[in-house]
């Protein structure tokens, strides 16, 4: 099964979220000033653009995350939040390549189906809520 589009940018955006939330005060970003005043511009002076990272959906990622079976996990925090080589990775998890491949598969298809339970249990809290506001309506 080829991997899902959606969870892959969920996971790289989470990725991201966990590598920024550690370096400021209560788990915010950090900014480092002198980095932004090195000459990280681009042409006519502007700052090169940063790819912006969803906080709340990155939470709820991780929150997902977390209810992998650890092996899944494992494997999860390590292709997306590791740096090591692709070797070292499966030299960490005791794995082949194809079972990392297959793995991120499985956490892909899990994942896809959290979300998407969540969303059917919003969209009916949603229409429950508004039948209730429908029928508090003076008519």
């Amino acid at each position: 099964m080829a991997r899902n589009d959606e969870i892959e940018r969920r996971l790289l955006n989470w990725a991201r979220w966990v590598h920024a939330r550690g370096g400021g005060v209560n788990g915010y970003a950090g900014v480092n000033w002198s980095q932004l005043a090195d000459g990280d511009t681009g042409r006519d002076g502007y700052i090169t653009a940063t790819v912006p990272i969803e906080g709340i959906e990155a939470s709820e990622t991780h929150d997902a995350v977390q209810r992998l079976p650890p092996e899944l996990r494992a494997t999860v925090e390590a292709h997306y939040l590791s740096s090591a080589t692709l070797k070292e990775k499966l030299a960490w998890l005791y794995i082949t390549e194809r079972a990392l491949h297959q793995r991120i598969d499985r956490a892909h298809r899990l994942l896809n189906d959290h979300f998407m339970a969540q969303l059917d249990k919003r969209r009916a809290e949603r229409e429950r809520v508004e039948k209730l506001a429908q029928g508090m309506r003076p008519g």
